[in-house]
Parts: C-alpha cells; sequence; structure tokens
C-alpha cells in the first residue's frame, strides 16, 4: 500500500465517534518516572522485573513526542547515566554506564531486536508515536534476560487501548516540523474497545533531509522512513486474554556519513532497512488454587538490511546485506506462596537467531563490463538459547526490609557454516551475468563449526527503609554475555584497516555492584547512585600489527580479543525541588571511567561527565514551559587511537499546551527550540567511532495533534 494512501484510511478511521476520556491529567506534562522497581519486561502487564530493586528508569507522556527527537535513543539523551553513540543522525544508539553495543540488549514490547554489525541501527526502526514509554535497565539484566543484556536493558512498550464498558472509538492524527535537517513527520492511530475485546491500528511517516550544523551541512545524512502497528486484545470469562502485536517498520535511503569502517571517498547509505514483529500471548489470570498467573508467548521478529557503499573513484560499489530472524517462545508462572511476606516467579524461555549475510563487490572494468564478486564477510551462523530463571522476594521486616534475588541458568549453541572469499566471482556484460562463473581460488575464512557454552546469572537485592521518606538499596549481580556471531566470525575489508572476529573467544563475565539512596519528600526528591562493574573477559578489538591474512599477507588488523579484566567505576545523581506546585526545577549528572585493570590503560568508548538542569513552569492546564541546558565537561580519558573532546554546553527552549477542547475533538501543540545559541560542539562518542562531525545546530521544531 502507498503511503498516502494508507495515512488517508488511518485519518478516515479515526473520525468515527467520540473521545474516551485519558487517565492522565491535562496538565501531566512531568516525565514519567518510577524511582522503585518497575516493569521492564512485558507490555504494560506484569512481569519478572517486579520482584528486583534494579538501577532503572521510565519515560513516556510528552517527552516521547517531541518532533526533535529524531530516534527513539534520543527521548533517553538526557538522562544520568546514558549517552548517545551516532552512525549518522537516523542511526543511532545508547551507551549505559560505559558500555554499548552488543551489551545493551535491545526489545520491542519484551522481544529481542537483533541485527548484524555494530553498524545496524537497530534502535532506529522502533516508532516513537506508538510508544507508551521506554523502560530502561542501567546494569546487569542477564538474571532476568540472558545474554547480550550484561550492561543494560532498553525496551520500547507499544501503547495499547484498553477494555472500556460499551463499543467506543478512538483516534488521533498528527504531523510535526524540524527546521535542522528540513524534517517533515506525520502520524495517525485508530482504536476501537470494547468490554471483551480490543483493537489498535498506528502509523506514522517521516521524511528529512541534511543535518545542519555550525560548522556546516553534514552531506548524505538524510533519511525517509514509514512504519504501522497492531495491537490486538481478547478476554474470555474474565479469566483467559489473547494478546496480539504486528510491527512493521521501513526505511529507504539512510545516508551513513561516514566513520571508520569506511574509506573516507565512499558514499555509503541504507537502501532498505524492514524490521517486521508478529507476537502472540495467552494469559491465564489464576488457574489453580497457587497458581496466580500464566503466561504462554510465542514470536517472531526478522530485521532485514541492504546497504551500498560506493567508492570514487574507483567506481566501485559495494552492497553488504543481511537477514535476521530471531524467533522465540517464553513460558512465566506468578506463585502464591502460603506467607504473604514471600512472593515467587518463575518461567522458562527459549529463542533462536537464524543470520545470513551476503556482499556483492561490483568493480566498473570497462564501459559495459562489471566484475562481480559475491562475498560472505560472516557465515551463515545459528544462535539458540534456552534459559531457566527463578525470582524471589522475602519482606523480612515488613515495610522496612527486603530481601530479593533471582537466578537464571542458560544452555547457548552456536553453530556455523563455512565461509570462503570470494564465494564466487563472474562478469556482467551489459547488465547480464555470464553463464559460467569464472574459475577463481577460494580462501577457507571459517570452518564450519559448533559450540557448546553454559552460564549462569545470579542477583541479590537488599532494601531497607530507614524512614518512610527514605530507601537505601545495594543491588549485587552476577553477569555473562555469549560472544555474538559478528564479534566470531566477521571478515570486514572496506575500510583501510582489516577488522576480524575470533570463534574462539570467551564469553564476558562479570560482577556488578550498585548502591542507591532515594528520598521523596513533598518538594524535594533525590536519587543517588555508585556503581562498580568489574568484566572478565571482555570483548573488544586490538591491533595486530602483523596478522596473517588467509591470502598468507602480513598486515594491520583490529582482531575482537578478551580483555582479561576491566573495571568501571561511576556515579549518578538526580533531583528535583518543587518551589510551587507549578514551578520546579530538575538536574542530573552521571559520570564513568573505564579501565583495563593489566594494561592499565583507559577503555574507549567512554562518555565524558555530563548532565542535565532544568527549570519547568506550568501555567494551570494551558502550557508547560521548560528551558534546559545540556552539559558535558572534557574527555581526555582516552583509549589509544581515540582524541580528546572539549565540553560544551546547550540552551534549549521547549513548549507544550494542555487539551484544547474543540467539541468533540481536541487540540494539542508543541513548540521549541534546540541548541537556541546555535553551539558547535562534538559529542564524544561520535567522535570516538571515526565521525567527527559537529552536532546539529538551531533547530526550531512544531507539533500539533488532533483527536477524537
Amino acid at each position: 500500500m502507498k503511503l498516502p494512501l494508507l495515512f488517508l484510511l488511518l485519518s478516515v478511521s479515526v473520525v468515527v465517534t467520540a473521545q474516551t476520556p485519558s487517565p492522565q491529567s491535562d496538565a501531566d506534562s512531568l516525565r514519567l518516572r518510577d524511582i522503585e522497581e518497575i516493569d521492564v519486561y512485558s507490555t504494560a502487564r506484569p512481569s519478572r522485573v517486579s520482584l528486583l530493586a534494579l538501577p532503572s528508569l521510565t519515560i513516556g507522556g510528552d517527552e516521547l513526542s517531541a518532533p526533535s527527537l529524531f530516534t527513539p535513543a534520543d527521548a533517553l539523551r538526557r538522562e544520568a547515566g546514558i549517552a548517545l553513540t551516532r552512525d549518522g543522525i537516523w542511526a543511532t544508539s545508547v551507551n549505559i554506564r560505559g558500555l554499548s553495543k552488543e551489551r545493551i540488549l535491545i526489545l520491542s514490547d519484551g522481544e529481542r531486536v537483533q541485527t548484524a554489525t555494530d553498524i545496524a541501527a537497530a534502535l532506529s526502526t522502533i516508532d516513537l508515536n506508538s510508544l507508551e514509554r521506554i523502560e530502561v535497565i542501567k546494569g546487569a539484566g542477564s538474571v532476568l534476560y540472558g545474554t547480550g543484556a550484561m550492561g543494560g536493558v532498553v525496551n520500547f512498550v507499544s501503547a495499547r487501548p484498553a477494555y472500556t464498558g460499551r463499543m467506543t472509538t478512538s483516534g488521533r492524527v498528527g504531523g510535526g516540523f524540524a527546521s535542522a535537517n528540513r524534517l517533515w513527520t506525520a502520524n495517525a492511530g485508530v482504536q476501537v474497545t470494547d468490554r471483551n475485546w480490543y483493537v489498535g491500528v498506528n502509523g506514522s511517516y517521516r521524511q528529512a533531509q541534511d543535518m545542519r550544523t555550525p560548522a556546516g551541512v553534514i552531506d548524505n545524512s538524510q533519511f525517509e522512513d514509514w512504519s504501522v502497528g497492531v495491537q490486538a486484545g481478547l478476554t474470555y470469562a474474565d479469566t483467559q486474554e489473547l494478546l496480539l502485536d504486528y510491527q512493521h517498520y521501513e526505511a529507504n535511503n539512510v545516508g551513513l556519513p561516514g566513520g571508520a569502517s569506511f574509506p573516507a571517498q565512499a558514499r555509503v547509505r541504507y537502501r532498505n532497512v524492514q524490521r517486521n514483529l508478529l507476537s502472540g500471548e495467552y494469559v491465564f489470570h489464576e488457574p489453580g488454587v497457587y497458581l496466580r498467573e500464566l503466561r504462554v508467548k510465542a514470536y517472531t521478529q526478522n530485521f532485514i538490511r541492504d546497504v551500498e557503499n560506493y567508492v570514487e573513484p574507483k567506481k566501485t560499489t559495494i552492497l553488504p546485506s543481511s537477514t535476521n530472524v530471531t524467533s522465540g517462545a517464553r513460558v512465566l508462572t506468578d506463585w502464591a506462596l502460603p506467607s504473604d511476606r514471600h512472593r515467587l516467579k518463575a518461567g522458562a524461555e527459549g529463542w533462536l537467531r537464524d543470520a545470513e549475510t551476503v556482499r556483492y563487490n561490483r568493480q566498473e572494468v570497462g564501459e559495459r563490463e562489471v566484475l562481480v564478486r559475491r562475498e560472505q564477510p560472516v557465515p551463515d551462523a545459528t544462535m539458540l538459547d534456552l534459559g531457566l530463571f527463578a525470582q524471589y522476594s522475602w519482606d523480612i521486616l515488613p515495610e522496612r526490609l527486603t530481601l530479593d534475588a533471582g537466578l537464571r541458568l542458560d544452555y547457548i549453541r552456536t553453530k556455523n557454516d563455512s565461509a570462503f572469499d570470494p564465494v564466487v566471482q563472474f562478469m556482467e556484460i551489459n547488465g547480464r551475468p555470464e553463464d559460467e562463473p569464472m574459475d577463481v581460488e577460494r580462501s577457507l575464512l571459517y570452518a564450519a563449526g559448533l559450540s557448546h557454552e553454559f552460564s549462569y546469572a545470579a542477583h541479590v537485592d537488599l532494601s531497607y527503609r530507614p524512614a518512610r521518606r527514605h530507601r537505601v538499596v545495594l543491588s549485587l549481580s552476577n553477569a555473562y554475555r555469549a560472544a555474538s556471531l559478528e564479534e566470531r566470525f566477521k571478515y570486514i575489508d572496506q575500510a583501510g584497516t582489516l577488522s576480524v572476529g575470533n570463534p574462539h573467544l570467551k564469553p564476558e563475565q562479570g560482577a556488578f555492584a550498585n548502591l542507591s539512596y532515594r528520598f521523596g519528600g513533598d518538594r524535594l526528591r533525590v536519587q543517588a547512585d555508585v556503581y562498580a562493574n568489574y568484566l572478565f573477559n571482555l570483548i573488544t578489538p586490538r591491533l595486530d600489527p602483523a596478522y596473517t591474512t588467509v591470502d598468507g599477507e602480513v598486515t594491520e588488523a583490529l582482531v575482537n580479543t578478551n580483555v582479561d579484566r576491566a573495571l568501571f567505576l561511576g556515579a549518578e545523581v538526580e533531583a528535583e525541588y518543587w518551589f510551587l506546585p507549578d514551578l520546579w526545577i530538575a538536574a542530573n549528572a552521571g559520570y564513568v571511567r573505564g579501565r583495563d585493570v593489566r594494561a592499565r590503560a583507559f577503555l574507549p568508548q567512554l562518555p565524558p561527565l555530563k548532565g542535565l538542569a532544568e527549570v519547568n513552569y506550568r501555567l494551570r492546564d494551558w502550557f508547560t514551559a521548560t528551558l534546559f541546558v545540556d552539559w558535558a565537561a572534557r574527555q581526555a580519558a582516552v583509549a589509544e587511537g581515540e582524541s580528546p573532546t572539549d565540553g560544551y554546553a546547550t540552551l534549549n527552549l521547549a513548549l507544550q499546551s494542555g487539551r484544547i477542547p474543540l467539541r468533540r475533538l481536541y487540540l494539542r501543540g508543541q513548540a521549541g527550540v534546540d541548541n537556541l545559541l546555535n553551539a558547535e560542539y562534538y559529542n564524544h562518542l561520535n567522535t570516538a567511532r571515526g565521525i567527527v562531525r559537529a552536532e546539529p545546530g538551531r533547530n526550531f521544531y512544531v507539533k500539533v495533534q488532533v483527536g477524537w
């Protein structure tokens, strides 16, 4: 279906009947936060996380709908302990407490979003307009989610309709504009609800040109994307429930404006990126005397990525592509123990990732002749994970002292086919391949293999309330992460330095400790965390000056290697103070340092000391104004090969209205300006990745939404 037709249908569909009142106050413009335990694993339903006091946060409400957010990762940029890493403007990921990439597990409605290589932009395939909230675990989450959750978890939770006493229809249409890259956005949604069922449909479209900065335009930073999602629910006899979820996302012509992974002369873009999710969950409420709830879920999610890398003046076009399919199932039980002071949740899950990667190297050798090499930078491979987990909570002293504990056991099997360089080589003449491929000697990159691993993770929290408004939590965790398929098998030779995987990598392991203090008064709220993370066998690329290639050549290469020991130390603080019910200030700051203990050297990709300070004023239910400063200190604690970056501060202003009634409709608006003073500054994590580009300049934005 063409995009204009899709949005026309959605827009017409929402003009059906009266609006369903929102349970949230129109005047509530505060960011949604839960400073206690949060539900990270499900879509607004009970989950295993609720028994563990993990360092965490929840973001929702208007903060998710600001038009100045280019990707969902941007919604996290103002949080303590979280920094952004960009491969351009669209392709954005997060760094949590100094850890990023494979150590951060990305979930969409609780299901793994897995794709190929570290430049793959999984986070950018989430539709911001469809979200109810973003849930983040800051630190080890392996006991809950298994491998990949060592550094943190980010779960994007879709907004679901609620059952109503009678058949009700509601909807919304909206749009927005941001000046820094001429970004146009459009979105629409419709919900039909009844006592025993509901259906919600949403869609969005975005188009942006090259980004403008104080240092000039970032060439090849454009993007275009769209998405559609469907959520449905059905109850039976008030004791059983069926939940369905479908998501489709697609992006085209997404520019990647440079980086260490590509030659300097290359022009690189995503020709197409797709993500598809289909899941079904069946819930039994009170199925037994002691079993309070039983949840059974199955899902499949695929991620398709096609890249075009055109290199001048060699007249070479490199076309990498990959297809990753992750399918899984999970059973979660919630048990009622004889004593109310004890709680237990237990379950089992398994998932299988199937990855296929291919790369075509097309070299123009004549006016009508093209030499084509089919290559395989990563062999076809699968990763199977089967896990058992349990969570237990004991109120030792009710309302004062609580002990929470979790344990997880996993079996991981990794299997790969043989990979050759090249797979095949042939000549194209006038766009048609010759009948017979060329006779060329092939080199074996990786032999077929099979490996088995057994891992465990544990988590213990001790929570103490010395007084009603005070809470102290000590969290101790053991975490693990098996090497990804790309870390084991990649062979990337597009840039100047060869990048090579290592099939013999050991799994990462770590011990994590977090001490948290929280105070919640009538006017003042404070939260402070200090943490220490000690990692063993940390996987990181190391420069080998005399690496022997499969062809017998000796050259420099970045080879994935286990670092014996790595230590991360850090602290975070957040505070809010209300002078009046409608006037308040807020601030936060986060700091982390990471070192290779044996080499006594700084680790790469460490964010600087950074934070935020803001002033908020709300005029009744009419509008809320926020003036805030984003800042970061100079980062001089850099790894070998990285460059220090100076500190910066940007001034920003945001205005948002309450709901303005228009008979049977309502109108909401937002406007503001980011980087009000048009400061030129650099994000250290972007610079460290080889993309030495100034961040966006002064950016005016506006957004309007009409609802029924």
